[in-house]
């Protein structure tokens, strides 16, 4: 599915629904090259989507931001394989979530 070599990968195979976000945190002092792709069962994959995340900054994407007319229905759940050139921190934010709960979780 990538197209970087000497990447770093992992999945979340949870479940994303559009509006979800994906909180990718680069907390290394190169930029991240991030490929994001997303698979369906009975459908096919999405992506991959290419993100530039600065040293020490983050991004919250949402699935319909990157996928927008591509996706086959916002009920439909997706998981996630992310791929980045460097470690990136990933936490999923779903869209029915209190974002004041997340980030009270997290601190």
């Amino acid at each position: 599915m990538s197209t970087m070599v000497g990447n770093w990968k992992m999945a979340i195979t949870d479940g994303c629904r559009a509006g979800d976000r994906l909180g990718l945190f680069n907390l290394g002092s190169g930029t991240a090259h991030v490929e994001l792709t997303f698979c369906a069962e009975g459908s096919q994959p999405l992506g991959p989507f290419r993100l530039t995340i600065p040293p020490q900054r983050t991004q919250s994407p949402a699935l319909e931001d990157l996928a927008g007319s591509d996706l086959r229905s916002p009920s439909l759940p997706y998981s996630v394989v992310v791929v980045s050139d460097t470690p990136v921190l990933v936490q999923p934010h779903p869209a029915d979530q209190d974002a004041s709960k997340w980030r009270r979780s997290a601190a």
